[in-house]
């Protein structure tokens, strides 16, 4: 059974998108407590949790590409079930030297750290760690330090910030001027499709084709979608029927059950002519919809579902462009994951 995408893997590097010649691959890396995640446009966004389950803690520190540029903070706290919840105000507490209030933002259970106490949370992660949340009634919740610096050095080596003044874990006297700068988001222009039921009965005996059906897999590296092939006892989507609908004039998008699992499901989608060849391209195996011109990816990293990963792909015309892909970092009981951590951004028009 094919394994689905998830945000639990330890590195993940992302195709580039269409026009975004000039820019990096995405990257996605986690070593225990820490993960970061960083995009196409040389943006870092790093989260740290709690050492365990039973607390929703967590710090997500993010950073732009380019010279001179500062980190930003902020703060999750959204306890679930029966955990005790904050009493009034939170404070920042550093090896019991309080940093002050922290400020709450726009999303419940979500506040913003100032530049000084951001400053002082990188400081106490590069050193002695000690980082804890403290509310009014002085109940704490400490932050897990064990693989920030891990974490920090990969953002660092991402971002070309290591030998510079600016990076976090290996200062030195490089030129803070030799960072790379920043990358502006590739901008994807989404084309007009047609409306189609994808069992289109217009389609019955082109789904039927053994040819058409060949043409898919020989796109596939093995055996990697059940559902194209023969009839076997053991795997209950092999030889699923094919969905085909009509993309535009001169395109048709087909799709077949490729993977189940048991919090997850993989369709694949390819865009193929009307006629043999068909030259199809493959578009991705691990897709649950399409709609609207955007072929979407979501898997649950478990049954909880707080860790989140999503993908998509839209439309431009002549192939389904990879538009974003989206991580929700460590399983840590916030429903749909404490944070969103994106290895490729775009500009969909």
């Amino acid at each position: 059974m094919r394994s689905p995408l998830l945000p639990t893997l330890l590195a993940l590097c992302w195709p580039l998108a269409a026009g975004a010649a000039d820019a990096p691959a995405g990257l996605y890396f986690e070593h225990h407590d820490w993960v970061v995640a960083c995009d196409n446009t040389r943006t870092c966004r790093a989260a740290g949790y709690a050492s365990s389950d039973d607390s929703t803690l967590s710090v997500q520190l993010t950073r732009k590409g380019g010279p001179d540029q500062a980190i930003s903070g902020r703060v999750s706290l959204q306890p679930i079930d029966d955990q005790p919840q904050p009493k009034d105000a939170l404070h920042l507490r550093i090896q019991q030297r309080d940093l002050g209030v922290l400020l709450p933002a726009k999303d419940t259970g979500t506040y913003v750290l100032s530049p000084t106490q951001t400053t002082a949370v990188l400081t106490a992660l590069v050193r002695d760690g000690g980082i804890t949340v403290v509310d009014a009634g002085g109940r704490a919740w400490p932050l897990s330090d064990k693989g920030a610096a891990a974490v920090l050095l990969k953002t660092d080596e991402f971002q070309g910030r290591v030998g510079t003044p600016g990076a976090v874990m290996r200062k030195g006297t490089a030129a803070e001027s030799s960072v790379p700068a920043a990358v502006a988001k590739p901008v994807v222009r989404k084309a007009a499709t047609l409306s189609t039921p994808p069992d289109d009965p217009s389609f019955a005996k082109l789904a039927a084709s053994p040819a058409l059906r060949a043409a898919l897999r020989a796109t596939l590296e093995g055996p990697s979608c059940e559902g194209l092939l023969e009839t076997d006892p053991d795997s209950p989507i092999s030889n699923s029927p094919l969905q085909i609908q009509r993309l535009d004039a001169k395109h048709l998008l087909v799709n077949v059950p490729c993977w189940r699992a048991a919090y997850n499901t993989g369709d694949g989608y390819w865009v193929i002519g009307e006629k043999a060849p068909y030259q199809p391209q493959w578009v991705t195996s691990d897709a649950i919809d399409y709609g609207d011109g955007q072929i979407v990816a979501s898997h649950k990293g478990r049954g909880l579902a707080d860790c989140v990963s999503d993908e998509t792909w839209t439309w431009d015309g002549t192939r389904f462009v990879a538009t974003s892909a989206i991580s929700g970092g460590l399983c840590r009981g916030v429903p749909g994951g404490t944070w969103e951590l994106p290895t490729r951004v775009s500009e969909v028009r």
